[in-house]
């Protein structure tokens, strides 16, 4: 209930709504009743759709949150069922995995290997072993191994309880774009005040009575005001990613649609992302020509140390494991040491056993020179290979065994194919203008292998982790600048690549990654993409979730987003036309010291053409565009576009204006109605404009959409003329022919003017 007060609050007691208000009292207070009752009951009504817009915003944004929620795993009987975090219960227990976040204090029945990070309440991200009847806290995460846990404490009670519960409040956050146009609304009230200012000082001098001046001061501050633009960009924004997530791109924030917008540089990790998910065995090939059990010895590794992940799988899938033995000690997998190890008794023998990444294993257990070749000869093959070495040392714990005291004894190779369509995925991002770099904690040649493979330019450039953190700071922004491969790195240098590139020329840097080595790299870069089947780590902290954990729903993203953008653009031209276009006229009519040709009510009236039914048209049709829209151009692109335009609008709306004047000196009521009719017919033109203008694509939605919003701005006129009551209400007249001609012409002349305006502005736009 708190959150939909707030919304309530926020949208009541903005300054354009309290300024109206007050000069509505005023209004009333000068006997011009029906001005008064007209503007409160439109800003009334605009406050309440804004209230109840941004409440579905809010209720679907909250849906799509719940799609993303990480889930546990509760242990009921026999059965293992997926829950959201809420649903537990002191005394319940679940089941934990490597990339899992904890969702509740608790303490550890039974334990494999499991390490967490608790960097989360410590501040030290050092990984620490948890072993049967230690302590977990809620809101750290699982970075090696598994565990069986039984819940202490849920919720608030958590010793996370505080951090989450302030979490939880809902605390809508502008993006930069709806920051900008924030600023803008902010800058733009100050301006309508310094010029209420104005029109008081020059109407007095000329002697207009007061409730005239009165009329103006709010007819300009409703004119100039663009605040119903910050509302259509955050319903573009909330339904968009409605929309993205319909086709299975969640984003977790607004921003993220702005953020796939202005992407330049696009890291993504190799295995799950460029590959598919499924790996599978090819074989086990023995060093030397002993009668070793190799493939149960790395079955046996793989079943103790993997925490299901799909690498363990693929191999516990395809080899049986030795039929009895016993384990001692276990040393879980993770992305920061590269290995894991069992000790385990295996027919009566005690056998100590590692099993890795070959460059980090072979410190070890040495490689021979023809060892070494045949295994780069297989990675250069596009073979993910593991060495799997042995120990004579039964004492020394697993993560201490000495460099050297080991012998290799087989290596396992496992393939991962390309995933279906992400050559086209590649091809599409980098002709979008996006530079693609492949961080992974894989080995390099099996990367450069892969990435030549979907088609990343220059493959042959790259660079290993242990080669990275040789360099100080100058060499590593060289070296980072100058390679596209990055192999074998940790996560943390995962996190520095993507710290350099966000702040190298500003660039705008996105990750794409599903393990929880990927999390810190996620969370750092600009634009965070995660698989939906990740690690729950990476999820949370991605801006961005693929839904079918296809990389190849980024494209249909971007697309999808570059649409939202666009239509943001084509409505914001339609608000600063319409703020242009006023202040011509005003300043017109200020610096000749006539009256000014609207009262409130008409500014409504033509807000409906101009403004309203166009962003309606725009959000339920979004347009298309023949370029990827940036939103850093956001003013270059809107309102440099537009301003020629408006600028001729008020020039042709003034002369008509002060014709008319001339012809009739004293009918102000049809002298206000031509002028209302004029400004409405450029209104209605600029949507016609918006397509030459900025590159939108008129496709056939787009003219469906113009063809009703010409049949509803028709309806809309001619009912307001038709209707004694309605005509009366905004004193429009029926204007003659006699009105008609001579300013038919001014307006076709303008219209004209406005075209090639359209046109020019359309090839400067496209040919930057």
């Amino acid at each position: 209930m708190r959150d939909y007060l707030d919304i309530i609050r926020r949208n009541l007691m903005s300054p354009i709504v309290i300024a109206i208000f007050l000069l509505a009292l005023a209004l009333l207070y000068a006997g011009e009743r029906r001005d008064a009752w007209f503007i409160s009951v439109v800003i009334a009504v605009n406050t309440i759709i804004g209230i109840v817009q941004e409440v579905r915003a809010k209720y679907a944004l909250k849906q799509l949150e719940l799609m993303s929620a990480p889930r546990a795993r509760l242990v009921r009987g026999d059965e293992v069922v997926e829950v959201m975090y809420d649903v537990l219960q002191v005394g319940d227990e679940i089941l934990l995995e490597t990339g899992d976040e904890l969702p509740a204090d608790g303490v550890v029945l039974s334990a494999r290997g499991l390490e967490v990070n608790e960097s989360m309440l410590t501040g030290e991200s050092a990984s620490i072993d948890k072993k049967k009847h230690d302590e977990v806290y809620a809101a750290t995460t699982v970075i090696a191994g598994s565990a069986r846990v039984r819940v202490t404490a849920v919720g608030d009670a958590t010793k996370a309880g505080a951090i989450s519960a302030t979490l939880k409040q809902y605390t809508p956050r502008l993006t930069p774009l709806q920051q900008a146009i924030q600023n803008a609304i902010t800058f733009l009230t100050y301006c309508a005040i310094v010029l209420s200012l104005l029109v008081f000082a020059r109407y007095r001098i000329a002697g207009f009575e007061s409730v005239r001046i009165l009329k103006t001061i709010i007819t300009s501050a409703i004119t100039i005001v663009p605040e119903g633009l910050l509302l259509a960009s955050s319903l573009l924004l909330a339904f968009g990613s409605l929309k993205l997530a319909q086709a299975k791109v969640l984003p977790q924030k607004l921003s993220a649609i702005e953020a796939m917008a202005l992407l330049n540089i696009l890291c993504t990790d190799k295995t799950g992302t460029l590959t598919s998910d499924e790996i599978t065995l090819e074989r086990v090939e023995p060093f030397g020509s002993g009668n070793e059990p190799v493939k149960q010895l790395a079955a046996m590794v793989a079943h103790e140390t993997s925490g299901g992940n799909a690498t363990g799988q693929a191999i516990i899938t395809a080899l049986d494991l030795p039929y009895e033995y016993t384990v001692d000690d276990i040393l879980a997998f993770s992305s920061a040491r590269k290995f894991a190890g069992v000790r385990a008794r295996v027919d009566g023998r005690v056998r100590t056993l590692i099993m890795g990444a070959p460059e980090y294993v072979a410190r070890m257990a040495p490689l021979s020179t023809a060892e070494q070749q045949q295994i780069e000869k297989w990675t250069d093959d596009g073979l993910r290979v593991l060495l799997l070495a042995e120990f004579d040392d039964n004492n020394t714990p697993l993560k201490s065994l000495k460099s050297g005291s080991g012998r290799p004894l087989a290596v396992v190779l496992l393939r991962n194919l390309l995933r279906d369509g992400v050559v086209d995925t590649v091809a599409f991002l980098q002709r979008q203008g996006v530079n693609i770099r492949v961080i992974s904690g894989d080995n390099p040649r099996t990367v450069q292998y892969v990435a030549r493979a979907a088609g990343i330019n220059n493959p042959d450039t790259a660079i290993t982790g242990a080669e990275l953190a040789e360099l100080d700071e100058p060499a590593f922004a060289t070296a980072a600048d100058q390679h596209t491969i990055f192999a074998r790195v940790l996560p943390e240098q995962k996190e520095r690549l993507i710290a350099h590139f966000s702040q190298q020329n500003h660039q705008f840097t996105g990750m794409v990654g599903d393990g929880v080595n990927d999390a810190l790299a996620l969370k750092k870069a600009d634009l965070g993409v995660a698989m939906y089947a990740g690690a729950p780590a990476s999820r949370r902290v991605a801006d961005i979730i693929l839904l079918n954990n296809s990389f190849n729903s980024l494209p249909l993203g971007m697309r999808l987003g570059n649409q939202i953008m666009q239509a943001i653009e084509v409505i914001a031209t339609l608000f600063f036309h319409k703020i242009i276009y006023g202040l011509v006229l005003l300043a017109v009519t200020l610096v000749l010291g006539v009256i000014h040709p609207y009262a409130p009510r008409h500014i409504t009236f033509l807000n409906i053409f101009l403004v309203t039914m166009p962003t309606i048209m725009w959000t339920l049709f979004p347009p298309r565009s023949h370029h990827r829209i940036n939103p850093r151009n956001f003013w270059r692109d809107t309102l440099g576009a537009v301003t020629p335009i408006a600028l001729v609008s008020g020039a042709a709306v003034s002369i008509t204006y002060l014709m008319l004047r001339a012809m009739q000196p004293h009918d102000q009521d049809t002298v206000s109605t031509m002028t209302v009719l004029v400004a409405t017919f450029f209104g209605v033109y600029l949507v016609f404009l918006v397509g030459p203008m900025l590159g939108v694509v008129l496709d056939q939605r787009a003219k469906t959409a113009r063809m009703l919003y010409i049949a509803a701005a028709l309806l809309v006129a001619s009912t307001s003329f038709a209707v004694p009551l309605l005509r009366r209400f905004f004193d429009f007249t029926i204007p003659t022919l006699a009105m008609i001609g001579p300013v038919a012409g001014v307006v076709v002349i303008a219209a004209l003017l406005q075209w090639h305006l359209a046109r020019r502005a359309g090839k400067i736009y496209q040919n930057r």
